[in-house]
């Protein structure tokens, strides 16, 4: 959980908007800078995060998903720390913004219908997450089980009962967001000189995840609170805003730079008939 909870906010009440670098320059100057101390860090993980950044309310790109039937995938499951060629349940996921992704189910949900009712509770999820951080997901993996999610080039793979979990928590769709960063922008920006010169400016990280692996996690763990300043500041309290933008202000810039890239994807295909 984060150290550092603020109480009684309401984020229905506060203000949404597309903020920049400079706009949060002058809010943190706003704000007393004895929020946190200088050597402090000021949450665990964005995994354990209770804002709710990503909310119900906001649009998903999600069209349908169709079934595809029963095809042999290779799944890396961190229960047992190793890859298996499984005969998995497939489905296609279509979105308005880009070509559909597979996603795969682990043959232990057994029956194409509780494999469909699985791959439900991520789909409409994952178009709210913005196209900059999935539009290189390829692949959507399933398992049962409670373990954390992980991802690599183009690959997700997520956990039923921790995505309950976060679900019940309002936090799958940050969840997805952070996977859909190693799965989409780690290869281009994690080591890139201009992410590494703006951690070494910073001299700080948000989390303690990221603190301990900031060669692999500060950028996905740095996007998710980016992102919420940057086009939804009110959805995590002022005090906590104004620490963020303390603590990661040159990675913030970056994170901007990202946000407004143009996407080039191809275009998404027509589902078939029956795509539900």
């Amino acid at each position: 959980m984060f150290r550092r909870i603020a109480q009684k906010y309401n984020p229905a009440t506060a203000s949404h908007c597309t903020c920049s670098v400079l706009a949060l320059t002058l809010f943190v100057g706003a704000i007393p800078q004895t929020t946190w101390a200088q050597d402090d860090v000021p949450f665990d993980a964005t995994a354990d995060t209770v804002f709710n950044i990503i909310q119900d309310s906001d649009p998903s790109t999600f069209v349908c998903l169709s079934y595809e039937g029963r095809t042999t995938r290779q799944m890396w499951d961190k229960r047992q720390d190793d890859e298996f060629d499984l005969e998995v349940f497939l489905f296609t996921a279509h979105f308005s913004d880009m070509p559909p992704i597979d996603i795969i189910l682990n043959p232990e949900f057994e029956t194409p219908e509780a494999a469909r009712a699985e791959a439900d509770k991520y789909t409409h999820r994952l178009g709210r997450v913005p196209l900059v951080f999935r539009h290189g997901i390829r692949q959507l993996g399933v398992h049962k089980g409670d373990k954390g999610f992980h991802a690599g080039t183009g690959k997700v793979f997520v956990y039923s009962d921790m995505s309950d979990r976060r679900i019940s928590e309002n936090h799958l769709e940050e969840s997805l967001l952070h996977e859909g960063v190693h799965a989409t922008l780690d290869d281009q920006y994690r080591l890139s000189p201009e992410w590494i010169a703006a951690q070494e400016q910073d001299g700080r990280f948000l989390t303690r995840y990221a603190a301990s692996r900031p060669e692999r996690e500060d950028l996905a763990e740095t996007a998710l609170f980016a992102y919420s300043l940057l086009r939804h500041p009110g959805r995590i309290p002022p005090a906590d805003s104004a620490a963020i933008a303390r603590i990661a202000p040159a990675r913030i810039a970056v994170v901007e730079s990202i946000l407004n890239t143009t996407v080039e994807v191809p275009p998404p295909t027509p589902p078939p008939g029956g795509c539900e």
